[in-house]
């Protein structure tokens, strides 16, 4: 917890502030929110450092950090059917745990952002006609079903082959024509 707070701490500082700081922070709510599924954190002390996560996140470099984090997370969904699904539902899984867990995204996301987590879930579904699908054991097992993007892509039966040669599609573009 105290990691998360130094992060936001320095993304909210005046003096030399950087978005960074708040992705970073994003992250590790992620790796705090498994770890407190086997160890719950106490109440009280959960409410305090919830608090501070919603003040801080509001502060200085940390609403572009937020920004630019959900912006990255509609940049790989917009690559779903191609490299991008996996990570956009890796991103998209630390945004709703922020949600959910730790801070309303209604509550932190700037003004322009409030409706990028709706926006986000459309482009996955759009792509998940031909997504690779995500092989199960890369799926956190610790998330909860609401999760539901991970398996979204509707050809869970695409073969390897396939699947990749849509994720290394940049590596195979315009072999077709030298052979």
């Amino acid at each position: 917890m105290r990691d998360v707070i130094r992060l936001l701490d320095a993304g909210a500082s005046d003096a030399g502030g950087d978005s960074s700081f708040a992705q970073s922070a994003l992250e590790r709510l992620a790796h705090l929110y498994q770890a407190s599924l086997d160890t719950p954190i106490k109440t009280e002390e959960m409410r305090a450092f919830k608090d501070q996560v919603v003040t801080l996140l509001k502060k200085g470099k940390n609403p572009s950090g937020l920004s630019l984090y959900s912006f990255e997370c509609m940049v790989y969904a917009e690559r779903g059917r191609l490299d991008g699904f996996q990570e956009a539902c890796r991103r998209r899984s630390v945004l709703q745990i922020l949600d959910d867990a730790f801070a309303p995204w209604d509550q932190v996301a700037p003004e322009p952002d409030r409706e990028e987590l709706e926006e986000i879930d459309e482009t996955l579904r759009e792509v998940s006609d031909e997504a690779p699908p995500v092989p199960e054991e890369d799926i956190p097992s610790w998330l909860p079903d609401s999760h539901w993007w991970w398996r979204a892509p509707r050809k869970q039966d695409m073969s390897q082959e396939e699947r990749e040669s849509r994720l290394n599609y940049d590596q195979y573009d315009g072999l077709e024509t030298l052979g």
